[in-house]
């Protein structure tokens, strides 16, 4: 690596709010091992929508559940803020989930015999804010997502871009450090999908929600800031969008997808 390019890497690496260094991840023992994770090293800024993408088993999923501490880590450090994440205890584990991260799932995860307003602010409820607090920022957001209309349903009650919306509104509301997203658009329609990315490209833009999102969907992707693609383990190449538009953007990442294969897929 040139002088330039390692001031630009050092300078990146200092400015990152997410950073994984030589991340290994491997299961089983006994002379059966599977490794997941080979050697990753990936910095996310603050402010940066970031999808991950890659084929069935590539391990795309295991790095997003190992910066959610979900996984374990068997060799490498992620950081979050300055903070060694993979050193915490386990009842710091838990204060850090529930005060850093904010998640959405591909099937909203919402609890069903609580409201959408009692779903987005069960958060804020877990930290103790103050109820007339909690009305307000529910509240606000719910109308900058445009969910007003289903804060007093249940889950059952909403249509799968809803669940979803609200879904988004409670990774969001508690104002974490970063949001992971895992196959968010997995289960939804085009048109429902097409909502919720520009819900999370909302979140991004106007809120400076900081983003990290497996997905296997192209279109789900060029709503990002950055693709990094993985395989086998090992991360493989990546495209920044820039100031191009949305779509070349989106044909960049297809040419990428077309060297990786496996089930990636498009719209």
């Amino acid at each position: 690596m040139d002088k330039k390019k390692a001031a630009v890497a050092v300078a990146g690496s200092q400015t990152a709010l997410l950073e994984l260094s030589h991340v290994g991840k491997v299961y089983g023992g006994r002379g059966v091992v599977t490794t997941a994770l080979d050697d990753v090293s990936l910095a996310v800024r603050k402010g940066e929508f970031v999808a991950i993408m890659g084929p069935s088993g590539s391990g795309k999923s295991t790095l997003l559940n190992c910066v959610a501490t979900i996984d374990a880590v068997t060799s490498g450090s992620i950081t979050l803020g300055g903070r060694d994440v993979t050193r915490l205890r386990r009842g710091e584990l838990a204060r850090f989930r529930r005060d850093e991260l904010g998640f959405i799932f591909q099937d909203s995860n919402l609890l069903d015999t609580l409201t959408g307003f009692e779903n987005i602010a069960l958060a804020l409820t877990l930290k103790g804010e103050h109820p007339h607090a909690i009305d307000r920022s529910v509240t606000e957001l719910a109308r900058t997502l445009g969910i007003e209309d289903v804060l007093q349903k249940f889950p059952q009650q909403m249509s799968g871009g809803q669940r979803q919306r609200v879904a988004a509104a409670r990774a969001i509301v508690g104002k974490p450090q970063l949001v992971l997203a895992d196959e968010p658009t997995g289960a939804l329609d085009s048109k429902s999908s097409a909502v919720l990315l520009d819900v999370l490209d909302d979140m991004n833009a106007r809120m400076g929600a900081t983003i990290l999102m497996v997905t296997h969907d192209a279109f789900a992707a060029s709503y990002s800031t950055r693709t990094v693609f993985v395989r086998d383990g090992r991360l493989f190449n990546e495209v920044a969008r820039g100031d191009v538009p949305r779509t070349e953007y989106y044909q960049r990442i297809m040419e990428v997808m077309a060297f990786l294969g496996g089930d990636l897929h498009a719209r």
